[in-house]
């Protein structure tokens, strides 16, 4: 299953460090792993990223009369994918440019690929500056979304179309995140929660704890105001965070779509728009 993940990096020597770590063939942790060349966006190379996003981050500091000063010189985007994916080189590069288009498409970024050479899986790691390459720069930052939420959707997207060209070639599919819950529920006996609320609807907005808890399962949290609840489900070991209007229009119909099989897509992959892309 495609795991992702996002990490701030607050200091230019933690950036510097991460830099130098993604690339370092010789390091402990990259004994079984083959290191890909490092792919430059918007950027020659790694000191020049360096420079330029140090300096950005330092003058938009400056520059700035209210509000916070910018913490994050950089966030590492983490895609990784499980044993026995063998992404091919080309796979690889599809999704790059997917994470690329939809999380950072106006902000310089390095990217590089660690392939484990002993169970078929491989780590993206990719290392994005937190300003937009605009005049002047500006932070690049949107209350109106979730940074790991575009860079989950943008990983399981580009997965299914994946999946989809693997399948017309024989290739044993890339496993995403909610096949692997959808079967971890199967293996404990539990549909998922939308289909374990069917039967119970219609019931009013403000009932859905008491509907969850009534199942057997604990709400860990409940936040209306940003329509989300947290539940981990009966034998389970952790939450996992449900959009309420999402869960309800699907125990409504009496499906959970979340969780079932990956939608039909189109067999070629979305348009890219990085022509601009330099590679090294």
């Amino acid at each position: 299953m495609p795991f992702c993940k996002v990490l701030p990096i607050r200091s230019p020597r933690g950036l510097s460090g991460k830099l130098a770590y993604i690339v370092n063939a010789g390091h402990r942790n990259h004994v079984d792993k083959d290191i890909s060349d490092p792919t430059f966006y918007k950027t020659s190379n790694a000191a020049a990223f360096l420079a330029a996003t140090v300096a950005t981050v330092r003058d938009m500091n400056a520059r700035r009369r209210r509000g916070r000063k910018v913490k994050n010189h950089a966030d590492e985007i983490i895609l990784r994918l499980p044993d026995l994916s063998n992404p091919t080189s080309e796979e690889r590069e599809a999704f790059l440019k997917c994470l690329i288009t939809d999380c950072c498409p106006d902000s310089p970024a390095v990217g590089v690929w660690h392939i484990d050479k002993v169970t078929g899986s491989a780590d993206l790691h990719l290392i994005v500056a937190n300003y937009l390459d605009s005049v002047p720069p500006k932070t690049r930052r949107n209350a109106s979304f979730n940074p790991i939420a575009v860079a989950r959707a943008a990983s399981d997207r580009i997965t299914d179309l994946l999946n989809e060209r693997r399948q017309q070639q024989g290739i044993a599919p890339i496993v995403t995140m909610r096949e692997v819950r959808k079967a971890r529920l199967k293996e404990r006996g539990l549909k998922a929660l939308a289909e374990q609320l069917a039967p119970m609807w219609p019931f009013a907005k403000a009932e859905l704890s008491e509907k969850i808890v009534q199942l057997g399962h604990e709400v860990t949290r409940h936040n209306p105001a940003r329509d989300t609840i947290s539940v981990r489900l009966d034998g389970g070991e952790r939450a996992h965070r449900y959009s309420i209007d999402r869960l309800l229009k699907d125990a409504s119909l009496g499906v959970n779509l979340a969780a079932q099989a990956v939608p039909k897509a189109d067999a070629d992959l979305p348009p890219s728009g990085l022509g601009h892309m330099e590679f090294p």
